[in-house]
Parts: C-alpha cells; sequence; structure tokens
C-alpha cells in the first residue's frame, strides 16, 4: 500500500479538484482512482462521472444563450450539482483509513491492487 493513501491532502486536492477547476476536471480523481485500484465499484464510479461531464459539456455547447449571456439556470443548476457530488465522493473515497479499513485492505492480495 502506498504511503499516498493515508495522506489528509491528497483528499483536500481530489475533493476541491472538481470545483476549482469549475467542472472541467470532474471526472479526474474518479478516473485516477479506478486506473489505480482496478476494482470494479471504482470503475463504475469513473464511468458515472466522465458520462455527466459529457452531459453537461454537452448541454453547455448546445444551449443557445452560453454564446451570448452564460448558461441557462437549468444547465447551471446541473454544473453546480454534479461538482457537489463530485466533491462529496471524492472526498469521501480518498478519506484517510482507520486501522480496521487498514488490515481489511491488506488482506485483499489481488494482483494489481494498488492504492493511492
Amino acid at each position: 500500500m502506498s504511503a499516498y493513501r493515508n495522506k489528509r491532502w491528497v483528499q483536500i486536492v481530489m475533493a476541491v479538484l472538481p470545483v476549482a477547476s469549475l467542472s472541467l476536471l470532474t471526472f479526474f480523481p474518479f478516473v485516477w482512482r479506478a486506473l489505480k485500484t482496478k476494482k470494479a465499484s471504482d470503475i463504475r464510479l469513473a464511468v458515472i462521472f466522465t458520462a455527466l461531464e459529457v452531459v453537461m459539456l454537452t448541454a453547455l455547447s448546445l444551449s443557445e444563450r452560453t454564446y451570448k449571456a452564460g448558461p441557462d439556470n437549468v444547465i447551471a443548476m446541473f454544473m453546480w450539482f454534479v461538482m457537489l457530488a463530485a466533491t462529496i465522493t471524492a472526498a469521501y473515497i480518498y478519506r484517510p483509513l482507520n486501522k480496521e479499513e487498514q488490515a481489511a485492505q491488506a488482506q485483499d492480495t489481488r494482483s494489481g491492487s494498488t492504492f493511492l
């Protein structure tokens, strides 16, 4: 297990990234974790947030109002919802583990299983 997994700063950076990038990197914390762990649940999260990112950017690009006065209220609400959901989810999955969770993870001896 890597030393990065239990660092608080990793949790903070990955949780702030979706909002700090103004939703352009909403998918990054989940894709990064899916590439590292290769677990089905992490891959599922990466697919969900990548799809939400594509839907959000498509909605922004198709809105006629975006080019004139900024995004529609509905699109803006959707963007904030996705960013908030990504922030909360990233903060949870990158949380420092307690001793029981670390012991349970040490039991997982799958090949290719690495943690941040």
